[in-house]
């Protein structure tokens, strides 16, 4: 929270802007979901441990392995699928 002395021409009374908003009317999800928002830049930043590292590499690694053996897997399905029938065709 600010101080005066962070503020020029601060008199000590809050502003308008300050009031607690109401409450809104009943909020449906879809509303929740679709309403926009903007993130807030804090200045923050997320420094990560070695170990933090390490499982975000292995993780990745993982994931990467996963996707290639999804792709052979759905490879080889489709040519056994095929079969010898890749060669017939009705012209």
């Amino acid at each position: 929270m600010l101080d005066k002395g962070q503020i020029k021409d601060w008199d000590g009374k809050p502003e308008d802007g300050d009031k607690p908003a109401a409450p809104a009317a009943k909020a449906d999800i879809a509303s929740m979901i679709l309403a926009p928002r903007q993130a807030v830049a804090t200045g923050e930043r997320v420094t990560l441990t070695p170990e933090q590292v390490t499982a975000r590499k292995r993780r990745g690694q993982w994931i990467a392995l996963a996707l290639f053996a999804f792709v052979i897997l759905v490879f080889v399905l489709t040519m056994t699928k095929l079969g010898a029938n890749v060669m017939v065709r009705d012209l």
